[in-house]
């Protein structure tokens, strides 16, 4: 026994510390020039925007016990994200505590700023989502089966590099939590009725938890809900002992989110509706829908899918399409409908986009295990002695050099994995921070909000979460009296594109001016006169093309009086706008050839403007 559990426990390690050292991989970067990626405190710049949004996010809660930039009406408001007005917070908020944890935690042992520990965290808590893949999988397809699992977790490339040093985000709980929560529930499904509740009860709460890490979770409690409907069709157990399984999870879940989560409570019945609604109509009428444009949201290509989840893990869809023939997997009739509506769902999303592949890393690994266990009894069942033995070491020294050979060509790659940000952004975010007013709004391609907000410390029209989609179906409940549910919206999106590529200075300068000052009034007043979105945005364009007097001529010639004019006219042509500044990437310059403003700052890679 106690040989076993020392077995258990480095097959752990030996998991952990693969996909630890895996993640170092881009922490000595290879590139020639690589001392621009590193700030003058000697860190890494994030490997991306989500991670500064994610730092700006925690440094609040660090210096004011909330994620917010200031308390409005009771919420936490964020007034350096689609500014003006700013937003509620409403991000799940575990990432933020986690990493306040480890910052006090790590301190005291060490010496660490905040932004260290969040460089750090993604390589200390990716690997664990393995470690707990490997424990799960482990009881249904033995150690070897389960240890395939765990490997496969951590060293797949999307996983890996969406966990690496520096790429500090979610994706380092929503691989973690799943495989947790239904190894919780398979536990259930094994155990006596009082352990059954206990580890049910358990599994509701880590549910409870998750809906604190990330929105996502509504997708996994479904794929549960809809198993426990179908098992209840098909199971031949007791109801009795089923009900002993399915409610105490279901009950213990919502409960403590209706208790501490009441806008995720609502998302439960009202996210379905949403997302069906989406399917057939554009919710950000009569402005386009900018997540079609969004790279991670494409359907990938089948080479990028291939590369994005290791060869190996194509073992699991084998796993799943031998179900039929699994005879020595100890695996219970429930667990088994969850991981079969799990990959085939995520599998489905995934031609949704690159992002969802992400989805299929749990699923697929514990059917690699399950096809392992059935490979290798088959193996033994029909080879003779002499050669099964043999067969068996040779087919597992097989697979573990792969998954070496994988992991050197990965670290080799990662080592060219560059942060999106350098010097250059870095040296533009503190001009921006020492030489301009506090209530100036920085006005770029939404791609670069986060970092310049969390760096510059000055808000932007929009960032990196766009309209704000996920808040869909609870606006209603979560915005007071004082904000509209249509914003945030894409509008901002169009706005920004056509004034940087238009032919017309007066049409760019009037569409910047008004963003920055009134934000999305306008055309929220303009639809309250007209109630008809398709032509509130038509006149909106054409009085933007005007200045002022003219724009007051066409709009009573429209049938506006003279009051409604002059208040659409304060939103479209204010008197006296906010200060604001155009931050112009090397990448963008082909959509901004056209800006008739004056230049008061340029460095290799980025060049700001203001109003002359």
């Amino acid at each position: 026994m106690k040989h076993r559990i020392v077995l258990i426990i480095l097959l752990a390690v030996i998991i952990f510390l693969s996909g630890f050292f895996l993640r170092l991989g881009n922490y000595n970067l290879s590139s020639p020039d690589k001392s621009l990626y590193y700030d003058d405190n000697g860190l890494q710049y994030f490997q991306e925007s989500d991670s500064y949004y994610n730092y700006r996010l925690t440094k609040n809660l660090l210096e004011y016990g909330h994620l917010g930039d200031k308390i409005i009406d009771g919420k936490p408001w964020d007034l350096h994200s689609y500014y003006p007005p700013g937003v509620p917070v409403d991000y799940p908020p575990l990432l933020a505590y986690t990493t306040i944890g480890f910052y006090f935690l790590l301190n005291l042992v060490t010496s660490m700023s905040l932004k260290e520990v969040c460089l750090w965290l993604p390589v200390i808590l990716g690997p664990l989502a393995g470690v707990v893949g490997f424990l799960f999988s482990r009881r249904i397809s033995g150690d070897f089966g389960g240890f395939l699992t765990g490997v496969l977790i951590v060293t797949t490339p999307l996983y890996a590099s969406r966990t690496t040093f520096g790429f500090f985000d979610t994706d380092i709980l929503n691989i973690t939590f799943p495989l947790i929560i239904i190894w919780f529930l398979f536990e259930a499904e094994n155990a006596n009725r009082k352990k059954r509740i206990m580890f049910s009860v358990f599994a509701g709460f880590l549910v409870f938890l998750f809906s604190l890490a990330w929105d996502g979770w509504l997708y996994y409690f479904y794929i549960i809900l809809i198993a426990s409907i179908i098992f209840l069709k098909i199971g031949q157990e007791d109801y009795k002992e089923l009900s002993f399984l399915i409610l105490p999870f279901f009950m213990t879940s919502i409960i403590l989110i209706g208790i501490f989560r009441i806008f995720a409570f609502y998302k439960i019945f009202m996210m379905p509706l949403t997302y069906i609604n989406l399917l057939h109509s554009n919710p950000w009428y009569p402005w386009p829908d900018s997540y079609k444009n969004v790279a991670e949201l494409q359907t990938p290509a089948i080479k990028t899918f291939i590369t994005a989840i290791s060869p190996l893990s194509l073992l699991g869809f084998i796993g799943v399409t031998t179900i039929p023939y699994h005879k020595h997997v100890k695996i219970t009739p429930m667990t088994r409908v969850i991981l079969v509506l799990w990959i085939f769902s995520a599998a489905l999303l995934s031609l949704k986009g690159t992002r969802f592949i992400l989805l299929l890393i749990g699923p697929l690994s514990i059917f690699a295990g399950i096809f392992w266990k059935e490979f290798e009894e088959t193996i033994k069942s029909r080879l003779k002695r002499t050669f099964k033995n043999k067969v068996v070491v040779i087919c597992k020294m097989s697979i573990l050099l792969l998954i070496l050979l994988e992991c050197v060509v990965y670290f080799n790659n990662a080592r060219e994995f560059n942060p999106m940000y350098d010097d250059y952004f870095d040296e533009a975010a503190q001009w921006i921070k020492n030489n301009t007013s506090n209530d100036t709004v920085i006005i770029t391609d939404w791609s670069y909000g986060h970092f310049f907000t969390s760096e510059s410390q000055r808000p932007v029209l929009f960032d990196g979460r766009l309209a704000y989609i996920e808040t869909l179906p609870v606006r209603k409940l979560w915005y007071d009296s004082s904000l509209d549910s249509a914003i945030p919206t894409t509008a901002r999106d169009y706005w920004i594109n056509l004034a940087f590529t238009i032919d017309n200075p007066t049409l760019s300068e009037n569409i910047f001016k008004m963003l920055a000052t009134s934000g999305d009034n306008a055309y929220l007043l303009l639809n309250n006169y007209t109630k008809n979105k398709k032509q509130s945005s038509i006149i909106l364009q054409k009085i933007l093309e005007l200045n002022r007097t003219s724009a007051y001529l066409f709009l009573k010639k429209n049938g506006f009086s003279d009051e409604k004019a002059e208040k659409i006219l304060n939103y479209t042509h204010p008197i006296n706008p906010r200060p604001f500044i155009l931050i112009i990437t090397s990448n963008m310059e082909n959509r901004s050839n056209r800006i008739d403003f004056v230049k008061i700052f340029e460095n290799k890679k980025i060049k700001i403007y203001k109003l002359k």
